[in-house]
Formats: C-alpha cells, structure tokens, sequence
C-alpha cells in the first residue's frame, strides 16, 4: 500500500522533476511513512510514498525491469501476484523482489496494457515506459484506490490524493463552485467530477496513455448485469460459498500484522468466519464499543469472537468525547479528503482506523455487502413505492396519505415526530414517478430546497457545467425494463459505493497508514452477485437471504436475525446542543464561511432554527453545509482562494 505521483512535461528538466515529484509526495506522507522512492529524466518521472506490507525489505519502489526502461509505481495489491509470478519466471522474466508490484510490471512488459485484465486486486499504477515512449496510468475495476489527474496542454500530474497535485501546480487550487448543488444532494461528487475545475478522478477499471502529448483513457473492465436464471439455488450456494472463500484467503497473504473488523454485523461476521475457515491463524478481530447503548454493537461482536476462537480487540469510545472532538476531528476529515465529503460516518471510521492502526497494519472489512447482495432498507422502500402506486386509489396520492401523516407529525413531539416526517417523506416519494421520486428519496437537499438556499449565481454556475455522463448512465439504467432491485443495485454499486463508501474508507484509513482490504468487493465474486437473480438477495422481505443462508453454518446462531444497524453517531443531538455554537459560527457567522455569493443566508438560518428547535431532523443537511464550510475555510488558509 502506497500512494503515488507522477509528472510529464517535456520542458522540465531532471533535477526540477525530482523536486517537484518530492513536494508531491511529501504531501502524502500518511499514506506511506516507511519509504519514499523517485525516478526522473528529463521530461518528468513517477515516484511514491511507501506502507510496506509485502517483501518488507526488497519491494521497494519505484522498481524498473531487466533492460531498466520501465518502471512502475504501484498503490494497493496485487492478491493473484504469486500464480502470475509463477507463469512470468516460465517465460523467462527475472524478479529482483518478492513484492507483487514487480509482478505487474513484468506482466505489462508481456502484454501491454492488456496487463490489468489479469490483474486481481486493488490498485492505482503508472507505468513509464521509455522503450514505447509512454506513460500509462491504471485504476483497479470497483475504484478501491484513489487516482488523481489534471492535463494541461502538454503538462500532465497524477497522484493518489488532490493535495499532491496541488503541490507540483499551485494553480490547480482553482475551485469549481458549479459542484456544489450535486454535492448537496448527495454528499459527494460523481466520478470523474471533483471540486477542483482542473483535476479529474480516473474512472474505476480504466487505464490512460499520454504518449506524444495526448491523453487517452479506456476502459478494461465493466461489471455486466446479466442474470442467469437457469441455475438452482443449491448450485448458486456452492459458487458463492467457493468464490467467497477464495476472495478471503487470497487477502491473507502479508508480511505484517493483520486483523479483521468485527461490527457484530453481517457483512463483518461472514468476512472474520471465512477468514478462520481460511486458516487465518492468529485471528485478530477488533470492534468499537461505545457508551452510549444504542450506538453498541460491541456484546454481538464479542459473541462472534468467542464462538470463532478469535483473539478479540474491544476499543472503547465515548460518545460524550467522540462530541467534544469532532471540531478537530472534522478538520482532519476535511484535510485529508481534500473536498467536501459528507458522509458523517467517516467520524467513527476515522476513530477506528487510528485505533486499530495501533495493532495491525492491515485489516479486513465486510465493504460492499449491502450493495451487491440486496442489503439496504432503501430496496425495500422501493418495492413498497411499486406496490403503493399500483394498490392505493389516486385520492391517496401526493396530496392524501402524505398529508395525513404530515398533518400527525405537526402535533407530535420528540422521537414519535421524527419517525413520521420520515414515513411521510417515503410516502410522498412513493407517489411519485418512479425516477423522480427515487432522486428525491436519495436526495439529502431535494430540488425544491436547492432552489430556496442557493443563489441564482450558484444555480447557473452547475447549468453551465458540463453534463455528467455517469450521472445520464444512471438515468438510463433506472428506466431500463429490468427488474427493480437488479437497476438498484447496479446504481448503488456505480455511484453511492464508489464516490461514498470506498472513498471514505480509504481516505480515514489512509489517513492512520492503515491497509484495509475487502473479500466482499472481490471483481469475482462482484460478476457472480451481478449474475444472481434478485430472489436469491431479497426473499420475504429480508435483504443479503443468500448471503446469510451460506454463511449460517459458520457463525452463532440468531448473528443474522438482528436488524440492521448503521454505523453512525449521535449527529441530530450533536448539532442541537454540543455543537450548536459551533454550526452557529461557521453557518450564521457574519459573513458565513460558507463559499460567498452562492447561498441564501435566509434558508440557511431557516433550517438551523427548525433544527434546534427540535421542530425537524435537519442534521444530514446541516451536515453538508458545515463540511463545505470547514473546507471553504482550510482552502481559503492553505491557498488563499
């Protein structure tokens, strides 16, 4: 695990190559604090920051091949790295290291940038290639690894975080405020869209070649929905079971201390189970317990330890604490994702990573559940719109069951409120078409808000933006004719996994120099959960049946009979008490922190009174707000913008 740079620009000169590859990669020390490796000529070079985790001693990087005319950086791993090997040394290759990244160099060599169809893993590489005067940069197929780029008419930067490109061209710094309304509605931005007018993200399972001053991507890869319906349950059992079990084992493989993340959960559960069917020996599993009991799931994982063997890690937070740090704690989030990202679970995640990074080095997780087998109550809430469009009369539309519920929460308080603006929200959007009410039900800021809190200027800036294209693909799969939870999870897995959860697992792992890998985002057994028919993910109202039933042999009794927890905290409280003066100073200061011209502070304070008022759970939404203006802060200190 790594994180690279790179430069192409063929009036730079060596020596000021390596400087400016120096700069980059000491803006992403977190990400490897034991080695720092470059390799320049003039007209650029490629350089990296180095976590060793394979071939401790001799994998460092950059590493070039027998002729010395190329060389590869590499972020991630490589888990088929020892089979590839094997076919490369009977071809004749030569291998100075143990370490998978000189494996895929070598097999580059042998196929070209064919190379990363066989490659199984994570990854983010660049290759230079001196012998076809080319450079190539690659992204592993789901996105699990961040790559940066910004081409510039002849000077080309990449790097694995924002922040390093920044350091090689100042400029770079330049904001594109135009995201901010699909921030808003969603807490991130949609690859290859970031806040910054001139850097792009690297599609997931593309490469790109910068040969004679041009940049080209392609893809290599991409997850195809295609069900097979001719086969039974029991066969569909064997293949999961067969091709989970691998995509456990092969993520074993490391030189240093490694461990498993036990939420209690399900996803967490079926990964730490495998690994001890896998022969994981010690296995290490740790979990947060929290003091505040609804936020615990620390006693289920204790049980799934004990009834596997496990040597159990139980970090103890407190919710009080986790509140009284989070000032700190958010400018560290903002700081190393480098945009605004507002998912208000990367708060634990960060603890948790920092935690567990005094332990192992690497650790396993159960990412990607939910996504590929059917996991999330949104599906179900879906389901139930079909079923309510068609059974309920028209009367009992937008206007008629909607308003009835909206009319009891007016009259309620506490919890009980709470939990009617929610049904009434699902209700409303239920009514709705379907494409616009699965935008408005996915929406944290809907359409009709946008329009009262942002500025004309803010509204024509996102109109003036270029359309983007996943963002089309995904209107275009949401009306295909394919079944509903097949088209939801296809958007889930090309949008919400990709920009949200794995950019927040990487970023706040990173952050602590902490490997995470993830059996369940395996490309493998990603193309056997896209073949699944829906009825094997979703059956009587239950998401994951597949997935729990082959695991159920391997795990206590009743582990998959527990609703499903969020891994979340207490925000709604936090923004209304502790954490109310600040919100108040950074949303109602005079002026705003908030990116001037773009907002209207009238909306703005609206929500923040409703809010403290306890009259609505504005939290998600507040959320967003106090994010973008932490970060238009740090942006404003850091490059004076």
């Amino acid at each position: 695990m790594c994180g690279i740079v790179g430069l192409v620009d063929q009036a730079i000169q060596k020596s000021s190559a390596e400087k400016v590859l120096g700069r980059m990669t000491h803006a992403i020390t977190h990400r490897g604090p034991d080695a720092e490796g470059c390799w320049a000529v003039d007209g650029g070079g490629i350089a990296m920051r180095r976590l060793s985790v394979i071939d401790v001693e001799g994998g460092q990087q950059p590493i070039s091949n027998e002729a010395g005319d190329i060389h590869i950086v590499c972020n991630g791993e490589i888990y088929n790295f020892r089979e590839l090997r094997e076919k490369l040394v009977g071809r004749g290759h030569v291998f100075k290291t143990r370490s998978d990244t000189e494996v895929a160099l070598h097999l580059y060599e042998e196929e070209g940038v064919n190379c990363f169809s066989s490659l199984r893993g994570m990854f983010a590489i660049a290759i230079w290639d001196q012998r076809n005067r080319q450079v190539v940069i690659a992204r592993d197929r789901l996105g699990k690894k961040p790559l940066f780029y910004s081409d510039q008419k002849g000077s080309f930067v990449f790097g694995s975080e924002i922040k390093s490109l920044i350091a090689a061209k100042p400029e770079l710094a330049e904001v594109e405020l135009g995201a901010i309304p699909q921030y808003l509605r969603a807490g991130y931005l949609l690859e290859p869209d970031t806040f910054y007018s001139q850097i792009k993200k690297l599609p997931a399972g593309h490469f790109a070649v910068i040969a004679n001053e041009r940049f080209e991507i392609k893809a290599f890869w991409s997850l195809q929905f295609q069900v097979d319906s001719l086969l039974d349950e029991g066969t569909w059992l064997e293949r999961l079971d067969e091709t989970l079990l691998e995509a456990v084992r092969i993520r074993l493989v490391s030189d240093v201390p490694l461990g498993v993340f036990l939420s209690g959960g399900v996803d967490s559960s079926i990964v730490a189970a495998y690994a001890n069917r896998a022969g994981l020996k010690p296995l290490n599993t740790f979990t947060v317990g929290f003091d505040d009991a609804p936020w615990d799931e620390s006693i289920d994982a204790r049980r799934i330890a004990e009834h596997l063997g496990a040597k159990h890690y139980e970090l103890r937070l407190s919710v009080k604490d986790l509140q009284n740090s989070l000032p700190k704690t958010l400018e560290q989030i903002v700081h190393f994702c480098d945009e605004p990202f507002g998912d208000d679970s990367a708060l634990p995640t960060y603890h948790i990573s920092r935690l567990a990074r005094e332990h192992v080095t690497v650790i396993l997780s159960g990412d990607g559940g939910d996504e590929f087998f059917g996991g999330y109550s949104s599906y179900h809430g879906m389901l139930f719109a079909e079923r309510y469009r068609r059974w309920l009369p028209g009367w009992l539309g937008v206007n008629g069951l909607p308003a009835i519920v909206r009319a009891l929460s007016a009259v309620t308080r506490g919890g009980l409120r709470y939990r009617l603006q929610r049904a009434e929200r699902v209700f409303r959007h239920s009514a709705m078409p379907l494409a616009e009410g699965y935008r408005e039900k996915c929406a944290i800021w809907g359409e009709a808000d946008l329009q009262e809190l942002l500025t004309p200027e803010a509204l024509r800036r996102e109109h003036t933006q270029q359309q983007n294209a996943l963002a089309l693909q995904l209107e275009k799969i949401l009306a295909s004719d394919r079944d509903l939870i097949s088209r939801l999870t296809e958007i889930d897995i090309r949008s919400y996994l990709k920009d949200d959860i794995l950019v927040k697992v990487d970023r706040m792992s990173m952050a602590h120099s902490l490997e995470v890998r993830s059996p369940l985002l395996d490309h493998k057994l990603a193309e056997l959960a896209a073949s699944m028919p829906s009825s094997l993910k979703i059956r009587g109202g239950v998401g994951k049946y597949i997935l729990k039933k082959v695991a159920a042999p391997y795990v206590p009794k009743g582990t998959f009979k527990k609703p499903k927890q969020g891994f979340g905290v207490p925000l709604r409280d936090w923004l209304r008490f502790g954490l109310a003066e600040m919100v108040g100073d950074y949303l109602e200061g005079s002026p705003s922190k908030l990116p001037g011209g773009m907002f209207q502070q009238a909306k703005v304070g609206k929500i923040l009174a409703e809010h403290r008022s306890g009259q609505r759970d504005h939290s998600r939404k507040i959320w967003l707000l106090l994010v973008l203006a932490k970060w238009n802060e740090q942006r404003q200190i850091t490059h004076g913008h």
